[in-house]
């Protein structure tokens, strides 16, 4: 399969490990990208993947995929929050495991264009829908007052200088337009002055975010994936934020403790939707951290339908 860089999808095997794919089943990858984890599941078994991606760059991946496995492969350019209208489309209602990696791809970062990177010098773009998304960063940075700004570095980024950024932004802009990453970057730089990472790092993240509601979606997916996965179903998710992560802590939690409310007689019997299978997080292996970097900040927690 041709990529534009060499592709490694993050913990494959604990992916594969955890998922569990069998003979005959069939499985969502609700992040599909450049096709990492879709190829790994459908070269596992003789099982299908129906794979989701609002980004419509993953198109030509897709396609080569969809060459080596012409039955077994099915691609939807869509946001991963339409599942059910999704599955509708395949005409099925049920599938037996999912999968949803949460991080950028190499192909959204290593394209300039785009302007997810600091480290390349691009127009302030971040959306991961081009087409049918009008909110850029260039729009924010340059438009959003200070305490709209400060609330995106903080509540989306956990960006402790979220106030000071907001402010140096603000005060940088009456004279220049910030239209290019490197601009910004180096606007993040004067006040992250000592950071083991980049100091853009969590301000770019924050608005890439908030520009595509990554948030949001997530909350949609996760509660739309409970009505349409079988009994003893895996959730396969790899969150690279500490926001997120929390969100599919909480969704994992509260599924496992009730939802389902069956009556048996006059007496309420709650019933748990979800056992978790990861009672901690798991992390990269230090030789997958050697091999790919991207991977450095990866969780993965997984649950189980009952």
């Amino acid at each position: 399969m041709h990529t534009d860089l060499k592709h490694l999808p993050v913990m494959a095997d604990e992916v594969i490990s955890y998922l569990q794919p069998k003979q005959k089943k069939k499985y969502i990858d609700g992040t599909f990208g450049q096709g990492g984890h879709s190829k790994k599941i459908l070269s596992e078994t003789e099982c299908s993947v129906l794979a989701i991606d609002r980004d419509s760059q993953s198109q030509k991946y897709a396609d080569e995929l969809k060459k080596e496995y012409p039955n077994k492969f099915s691609f939807f350019n869509e946001k991963f929050s339409n599942l059910k209208k999704i599955i509708s489309k395949y005409g099925m209602t049920k599938f037996d495991g999912l999968i949803l990696d949460l991080g950028i791809s190499n192909t959204q970062l290593n394209d300039p264009s785009r302007g997810f990177s600091f480290s390349s010098e691009g127009p302030l773009d971040m959306r991961m829908d081009k087409i049918n998304s009008k909110l850029t960063a260039e729009r924010i940075i340059n438009e959003f007052d200070e305490k709209e700004l400060s609330d995106i570095f903080f509540h989306y980024g956990d960006e402790k200088n979220s106030r000071k950024i907001a402010k140096s932004i603000v005060s940088y802009r009456k004279s220049n337009l910030i239209n290019t990453t490197s601009v910004l970057s180096e606007i993040i730089k004067k006040i992250n002055k000592y950071e083991k990472k980049h100091p853009a790092t969590r301000v770019f993240q924050a608005l890439r975010i908030f520009i595509n509601d990554e948030l949001k979606e997530l909350n949609y997916f996760l509660n739309n994936s409970k009505d349409i996965l079988t009994k003893k179903s895996r959730i396969v998710i790899l969150s690279f934020h500490s926001i997120e992560d929390r969100i599919v802590k909480n969704f994992f939690k509260e599924n496992s403790k009730h939802s389902n409310d069956i009556k048996f007689g006059n007496t309420k019997i709650i019933s748990p939707l979800l056992k978790i299978i990861t009672k901690k997080p798991l992390t990269p292996s230090l030789d997958e951290l050697k091999k790919n970097n991207r991977s450095r900040s990866a969780k993965m927690r997984v649950a189980e339908i009952i």
